[in-house]
């Protein structure tokens, strides 16, 4: 019972934190567009990734990059010392998946990108200088033709090797986003996004995964809040620095609402991860016992069951702040350990 206890102590110590973050940014209203003065994060280190790729090569609607390169320019803008090290080519819904060497080991290149023109000079003063990295699984170069490396992947190679040839004792933080998409509900399983946080965890780095909501009208897609997401991101690090919640173990996932035409910005909230996924996946089709082919698509998502889910305050355009523990274990029930120990 000694694991197992400090197991939920650990667990129930990290909810805290969050919980504490979440009601410290409360004061920031509709979304902290209106905080003044700007936040300093004047001598943070922070190694930003993310599941969308480092190239930025879709300037126009976000899907490869542009909300890493805006919460970027916030992160720098407020005196951060960033270096990004993110996967070479799109990686949504990788989860945290690893790259292994199997019986052989596997070459991973970490390779300078060319920053998008209009984020070009956005770092120039700090340390690194806004460095920006790709990661691949082949011996170089990276290209559209080799495989990427996954979220986890470019989390990992850069806290156990590359990072330190920045930083002798960084990074203080670990951000992964901004992404295109929510990420909310059981997809938290499955995101990319997360699934590097959760990764920086396992080197006892705090992490903040951060997601830009979707809009279902496809020709609002270029309007995806990506410069709010990181106003606000740049407001709540802010918050945690001054509290001292920066502390290994801390992993939240913060999702920023979309607002159309009529609505407004609610505040930030303390959630729970939801039961629904915001997506509802649907296979179509009718496949014979043979085999055959179905077409994977959008669906409506099911009703949302749990109480106070991120889900649920992502609808209403609050801001969901969920605080994860990474760790998939838990307590077995009593019954079920005894009958398992043969007693």
């Amino acid at each position: 019972m000694k694991v197992t206890t400090t197991s939920i102590r650990r667990r129930s110590s990290v909810l805290v934190v969050g919980a504490a973050i979440a009601a410290t940014v409360l004061t920031l209203g509709g979304g902290a567009q209106a905080a003044s003065p700007a936040p300093s994060l004047a001598g943070l280190k922070v190694l930003l990734t993310n599941d969308d790729s480092a190239r930025g090569l879709d300037a126009g609607f976000g899907t490869d990059g542009k909300g890493l390169y805006e919460l970027r320019k916030a992160l720098c803008a407020a005196g951060a010392d960033v270096l990004v090290v993110a996967p070479w080519s799109q990686q949504s819904g990788a989860g945290a998946r690893m790259t292994t060497p199997g019986f052989s080991p596997v070459p991973l290149t970490v390779q300078a990108v060319n920053v998008p023109a209009a984020y070009a000079g956005d770092c120039s003063s700090s340390s690194t200088a806004g460095a920006v990295f790709g990661v691949c699984t082949t011996a170089g170069p990276c290209s559209s033709s080799v495989p990427s490396a996954s979220p986890a992947d470019a989390v990992n190679i850069a806290l156990s090797r590359f990072a330190k040839t920045y930083w002798s004792d960084g990074p203080d933080l670990v951000l992964s986003g901004t992404n295109f998409g929510q990420n909310v509900g059981s997809t938290l399983n499955h995101s990319g996004t997360v699934g590097a946080a959760v990764t920086a965890r396992e080197y006892g780095v705090p992490a903040i995964a951060f997601s830009a909501e979707v809009p279902r009208d496809l020709a609002q897609i270029p309007n995806v809040p990506f410069a709010a997401t990181a106003t606000f991101a740049v407001d709540l690090i802010a918050k945690a620095v001054k509290y001292k919640m920066l502390k290994p173990g801390l992993v939240l996932n913060v999702n920023h609402p979309f607002i159309g035409a009529g609505e407004t910005l609610g505040k930030p909230v303390f959630t729970v991860a939801g039961s629904s996924n915001d997506i509802g996946l649907t296979f179509n089709g009718d496949v014979p016992k043979t085999g055959g082919t179905y077409q994977l698509s959008a669906g409506t998502p099911a009703a949302e069951t749990k109480q106070n889910a991120d889900t649920t305050a992502l609808a209403a355009n609050k801001i969901p702040i969920t605080a994860l523990d990474g760790d998939w274990s838990k307590s077995a029930p009593g019954l079920l350990m005894l009958a398992l120990m043969g007693k």
